[in-house]
């Protein structure tokens, strides 16, 4: 795991395990305190005594059948449904109470810690009337009136004293009652508030620190998304500091923002949320289990199910049992997981057992209470949680503390670290500029071989070849700077029947380098040895200019298939009688042949032949014929004239696919190949070799 921001991390889990223990000590203190109130009489039970009776009207109590519950409290148990996951049958019940006693308070109030249901509260006057003096929901509608589950502190009239309450609950969990078992008081008022502030202040504290730390979890995930383990830790912090202050069990965030329904539906939520996240939380830790994440998925899914359900207008009761029970058999099979890898030797799922055994157990205790099944006198798993942050925040340490060792270790040999590196890779430079010299040796040697093929203009009677070319692979070798490529230009005279003429021949070997340099010392080599056999022998000179062609394709086509299709080579092979501008040419495969004439450049008809080292033996070429005038020029090129990368409309650089560009520069710049050279340059990037050759004829 990346360890980046952990030190400050450390800092709020540690300012947790300091300053917390204070805080909960001060805050839960039965001797004198902030919160004490020397001179408020103490507050009085008011939880015996009561009666009930079925609500069969709504606005008002019966006058006969009231009976007393074997506890004579105000709470009636309510019937559980056929299967226990459908809850409790509804009910609606009216409460009496005693005759209420002298109260010495100067603002009295009645004090209820927990309601899980809705109710009306009258007070009935000296003169008999019933005056409502409290209501939280609407009973008489059932479950369509139901708000929440806040602590209720009920303001007591002045004469009061001498009357009794009447109660109408209505009830969907457990019982009907008007608070827990020895928890209905009547008290003064300020001394009921300072009793909340002292209970409830210690956990709403934790509940704000589980929510800032798993912020600033999230934040540094957000900037590093590698961490994952932080970020799924920000997740379930998030929601357990959520659970924490929303949860029903506390009654402080009433006081601070009094809206029930508001802090119901954060509680549920939360309590969605928490399961789910917490998986998360465990496949970063523990990645090698395949059980993790079947589990935190079906979690998810129940989570996303519920949310869509209670949209369409189900109860979040009726999502949350089912959830309790699906949460309580995945929170047992994670604990076997978590063993099991403590077992297996890692020190660090030992500390997380202990942390997520302490939080496990207090989180199934909520639970089994939560479904009534054992006592539940308070909320234990923001204690659990915290446990468990102080276990985590044990392994974020050591994992730093590693982390600064290595780092220390690291500077303490950071010169000899710096210099072995340095040695290793002056020791690589070296190796790479030995073999770079021995490549540009190589490259040297066979452009000494391409040196006699090199680009010559010839000039025979007042016809003229010229040519120029630009090799791609460019290098330098002890002080000598040279190129090496694939095409090739070249042109000689030769005298065919008593008539003299201008053999040329423009070539491109495929392949990069030494294997197209080879080629091109191949073809030219060939074409070499072709003009002096036909300069020496009589029988070769009486060949018309076609049969020489074909003879020439023939014999370099031979050559080249003896490589077995390793190299492969195209080709504009031509013949140009001097004195007649008769023009007979092969095309093998090459780039099109273009004429300039009267400052018009087009392309003229031809017909292409396979490509030498590709055609078959006995295959015949086509000889193209033209007749040139006094002034045209015969211009033709590699492909490296057309392999250009353009800038386009949009401003993006792009290959070149106009086959114009050839004929519009060939127009503006003339048949001169270096001026055509420099002008292709400077049109864009030239990706491959390049040759151009012009024949003049005048």
């Amino acid at each position: 795991m990346n360890l980046l921001g952990l030190p400050r991390l450390n800092r709020v889990l540690l300012s947790s395990i300091i300053f917390i223990p204070p805080l909960i000590a001060g805050c839960s203190s039965d001797g004198p305190s902030l919160w004490s109130h020397a001179t408020s009489p103490s507050p009085m039970t008011f939880d015996l005594g009561w009666e009930f009776a079925p609500a069969k009207s709504l606005s008002q109590p019966p006058e006969s059948g009231w009976k007393t519950t074997a506890d004579a409290r105000p709470s009636v148990p309510l019937e559980i449904k056929p299967w226990i996951l459908n809850g409790w049958k509804e009910k609606t019940v009216w409460f009496r109470s005693p005759v209420i006693p002298d109260l010495p308070y100067e603002n009295p109030v009645l004090y209820s810690p927990l309601v899980n249901q809705s109710i009306r509260i009258y007070l009935q006057s000296p003169d008999g009337n019933l005056n409502e003096i409290y209501n939280f929901g609407r009973p008489e509608l059932g479950k369509n009136g139901y708000a929440g589950w806040p602590n209720h502190l009920i303001d007591l009239p002045a004469y009061a004293t001498g009357c009794r309450i009447y109660a109408l609950v209505y009830s969907e969990t457990i019982s009907a009652s008007l608070a827990p078992a020895s928890a209905l008081t009547i008290g003064e008022r300020s001394e009921r508030i300072q009793s909340i502030l002292r209970r409830d202040l210690a956990r709403v504290s934790l509940g704000f620190l589980f929510f800032v730390v798993g912020s600033f979890c999230i934040v540094l995930f957000l900037r590093n998304l590698s961490q994952s383990l932080l970020g799924a830790f920000g997740l379930f912090a998030l929601a357990s500091g959520i659970y924490v202050v929303s949860n029903r069990t506390l009654e402080l965030q009433h006081l601070l923002y009094y809206n029930p329904r508001f802090w119901m539906d954060l509680e549920h939520i939360s309590i969605f949320l928490m399961p789910p996240t917490f998986g998360l939380f465990l496949i970063q830790v523990l990645p090698g289990s395949r059980v993790l994440r079947p589990i935190a998925a079906v979690l998810l899914g129940y989570a996303i199910l519920g949310f869509v359900a209670h949209g369409f207008g189900v109860l979040w009761y009726d999502l949350l049992y089912p959830f309790f029970y699906l949460t309580l058999l995945a929170a047992l099979t994670i604990a076997v997981v978590i063993l099991r890898h403590a077992l297996g030797g890692s020190n660090e799922a030992r500390i997380i057992l202990i942390g997520l055994g302490f939080f496990l157990g207090t989180a199934i205790y909520d639970m089994l209470g939560a479904l009534a099944l054992i006592y539940w006198p308070f909320q234990a798993v923001t204690w659990g949680f915290m446990g468990f942050q102080v276990a985590l925040g044990s392994i974020l340490y050591l994992r730093y503390s590693d982390t600064h060792r290595q780092l220390a270790a690291y500077s303490q040999n950071l010169e000899k670290m710096v210099e072995k590196r340095t040695e290793d890779l002056d020791r690589s430079l070296r190796e790479v500029r030995k073999l770079k010299e021995k490549q540009d040796g190589d490259y040297f040697l066979i452009s000494l071989l391409m040196h006699p093929l090199r680009p010559r203009d010839l000039i025979v009677g007042d016809s003229r070849v010229v040519m120029d070319l630009r090799q791609k692979k460019q290098f330098e070798y002890r002080g000598r700077k040279s190129s090496i490529g694939g095409d090739v230009c070249l042109a000689r005279e030769l005298e065919l029947q008593d008539r003299k003429y201008v053999a040329f021949l423009n070539g491109d070997a495929m392949g990069k380098s030494m294997q197209g340099a080879g080629g091109a010392v191949v073809l030219g080599t060939a074409f070499g040895s072709l003009i002096e056999r036909a300069r020496n022998s009589a029988s070769d000179r009486n060949r018309r200019p076609e049969t020489f062609l074909r003879d020439s394709f023939r014999e370099l086509n031979r050559v080249f298939l003896a490589f077995e299709g390793s190299m492969l080579t195209t080709m504009l092979l031509g013949v140009l009688d001097v004195e007649s501008g008769q023009l007979h040419f092969i095309n093998c495969e090459h780039p099109m042949a273009a004429i300039l004439r009267n400052k018009e450049a087009v392309y003229p008809p031809q017909e292409l032949t396979t490509k030498l080292g590709l055609a078959e033996p006995s295959a015949e070429p086509v000889v193209n014929q033209l007749q040139l005038q006094p002034g045209d020029a015969f211009c033709v090129g590699s492909d490296g004239k057309d392999d250009v990368f353009v800038i386009d409309a949009e401003g993006e650089e792009v290959r070149n696919q106009d086959d114009g560009l050839f004929l519009r520069l060939l127009m503006e710049h003339g048949a001169e190949p270096s001026r055509m050279l420099d002008a292709i340059e400077q049109s864009g990037e030239v990706t491959d070799d390049l040759s151009l050759l012009s024949v003049l004829f005048h």
